[in-house]
């Protein structure tokens, strides 16, 4: 006979008030929730209702055995305290919930609110935001990178020039992703365009009034360039274009002092890495988490300026042996950050902050 482990099952809150935007945080907040409802009762807890279908669609996660709560006009910690649940994470981002469950877990994207004292333990995306918890909060917190998808294997690479990020009206409450200083990049590339180069855009349109209007102009001046946008792209698409890809931009944190405007900076970067599961050799802005991601002449590029962006690119595009060769040390690069390192990180922290406070396991023999 063999020996069965049986763990009791506990009630798991998850915050996110942050849905209407489905970004990166909202990817992590959903597969974990997708993970941990196949062994607990999960309640995602969100400001308004949550569209279960573009999260499968977008993300190919499904929440069919998750509860859904909608927050708006009632008190939070009363609505979930009345769950009773046995473990609350927190991962909405700049949150300053007081833990209404015995444990919490607070899932810091970057420190922005007030100490999250009322939490059993707190993690970071990346250790550039660790760094930062240190800093402002006086705390310790556990990096758990955030779980990117794998996109490959790479299939025919195209001469398609690509970016993935929300389009955020530049302002000072947004983290703007600087499409428009890199199609003003591209735009002083003729010589790529002469050779088939074409730029291409994804990703969805923020929520502000200013955001389709931010939309609006980067279309109209891209009108007389090799460039192609795409909105709201499903992830089987989007994983067929990633696999075309040949190269990878992000400007995020352009213009902005890292000492002085950290917020402002890729904190950890999930597209970066996405595209070089695929083979795609990434270009990014020299600061914050990408640092963590890319090593340079390696397996990609880091750049100061949208000149040396220019000189980067001009070097892949014209060196078919060098592209492959980084695509390929990309791929093995991406494997530290999967969904599967994700889950089995906070599972062993979930574990540990719940083990004083759970039912003993049953062990039989069958």
């Amino acid at each position: 006979s063999e020996i069965v482990t049986i763990k009791a099952s506990m009630r798991i809150a998850i915050y996110n008030l942050h849905f209407q935007t489905i970004g990166g945080g909202e990817r992590r907040s959903a597969a974990l929730a997708e993970h941990l409802s196949r062994a607990h009762e999960v309640t995602i807890f969100a400001q308004e209702p949550v569209n279960i279908d573009a999260i499968r669609g977008l993300f190919g996660i499904d929440l069919s055995d998750v509860e859904v709560v909608p927050l708006a006009g009632k008190d939070h910690v009363a609505e979930i305290r009345a769950t009773k649940p046995d473990l609350l994470i927190n991962n909405s981002h700049s949150s300053e919930l007081v833990c209404p469950a015995p444990v919490g877990i607070y899932m810091c994207m970057f420190p922005e609110s007030a100490p999250p004292t009322s939490y059993s333990t707190v993690t970071a995306n990346s250790q550039f935001t660790a760094r930062w918890i240190r800093k402002r909060w006086g705390m310790n917190a556990e990096v758990v990178y955030s779980p990117c998808e794998t996109m490959g294997p790479p299939g025919f690479k195209e001469k398609v020039i690509l970016n993935v990020g929300r389009f955020f009206a530049p302002n000072a409450q947004n983290h703007h992703k600087r499409q428009d200083l890199l199609l003003e990049t591209f735009r002083r590339m003729p010589d790529a365009h002469e050779d088939g180069w074409e730029l291409r855009f994804v990703g969805n349109v923020g929520p502000l009034s200013a955001d389709p209007d931010f939309v609006d102009q980067l279309q109209s001046d891209a009108r007389d360039l090799p460039v192609r946008f795409h909105f709201s792209m499903e992830l089987p698409q989007l994983r067929a274009l990633y696999r075309r890809a040949s190269v990878y931009w992000h400007a995020t944190g352009f213009g902005f002092d890292e000492r002085l405007h950290p917020l402002k900076q890729e904190h950890f970067g999930m597209s970066i890495v996405e595209a070089m599961s695929a083979g795609v050799v990434p270009l990014a802005f020299n600061g914050g988490g990408p640092r963590e991601t890319i090593a340079p002449n390696v397996n990609g590029f880091l750049w100061n300026s949208p000149n040396e962006l220019q000189d980067y690119t001009r070097r892949l595009i014209h060196d078919d042996e060098l592209r492959e060769r980084m695509g390929a040390d990309a791929v093995v690069a991406s494997r530290r950050f999967t969904k599967r390192e994700f889950l089995s990180r906070m599972d062993a922290i979930i574990e540990r902050v719940t083990a004083p406070r759970r039912e003993p396991t049953i062990t039989c023999a069958s």
